[in-house]
């Protein structure tokens, strides 16, 4: 009897420990600013994971959505280095884009609505203890 209890207590410990831990990076916020283009007022926002995953949201009115078509630039000014970031709507009123940095450092991300440009600073240096 107690050689079956602690060969099953010891199979329970070596199937719980081969269960990875799966958790999401932790999220920063990089910045925010808003931006008012031709009456409509938009915020932009990003956050940065510690894995160096960029999110931008863009935010707008609901009934003044479709009017806005938001365009977004990462680059990394001190070394000509751009990032691809494709704009996806996320909902009414609501856009998104995702890139991974590929290296730590100073980044800017710029979001053109029409005219107006909005300028966030993104520092990808790893954070601090």
């Amino acid at each position: 009897m107690i050689w079956t209890v602690g060969t099953l207590f010891f199979g329970l410990v070596l199937i719980l420990a081969s269960i990875p831990l799966v958790s999401s990076p932790a999220q920063r916020a990089t910045g925010e600013d808003t931006v008012d283009t031709s009456g409509i007022t938009v915020n932009v926002s990003a956050s940065l994971a510690d894995d160096r995953t960029l999110t931008v949201f863009i935010r707008s009115p609901v009934d003044r959505a479709d009017i806005i078509d938001p365009r977004v630039k990462i680059e990394m000014p001190g070394h000509q280095m751009t990032v691809d970031a494709d704009v996806l709507s996320a909902g009414p009123g609501a856009f998104q884009a995702s890139a991974m940095l590929p290296m730590a450092g100073q980044w800017e991300v710029q979001v053109s609505i029409g005219d107006d440009v909005i300028r966030l600073p993104v520092d990808a240096n790893p954070a601090g203890p």
